[in-house]
């Protein structure tokens, strides 16, 4: 993708970047809310509810797969 006025390659390290912190903000998420869990309940009773796998969680995983998979094949190099 040629965007007028910049170098090669700052848009790829862009959306690299975006990608990165999206990330870095949802394991930061998780955490947080894996310590409030564990401060609440205990960790016996998180690690019992950490490996049950619940319906919504399984969407969120297959949304999130299919937009790794848009991204890819948008921004693939040629």
């Amino acid at each position: 993708m040629d965007v007028i006025g910049l170098p090669a390659g700052t848009f790829d390290r862009g959306v690299l970047g975006g990608v990165l912190l999206a990330m870095v903000f949802f394991i930061l998420v998780c955490l947080m809310r894996a310590f409030a869990s564990i401060r609440d309940y205990g960790v016996l009773s998180y690690l019992k509810g950490a490996f049950r796998i619940h319906n919504d969680s399984l969407g969120l995983v297959l949304l999130l797969l299919v937009l790794l998979l848009v991204v890819m094949l948008f921004f693939r190099r040629e």
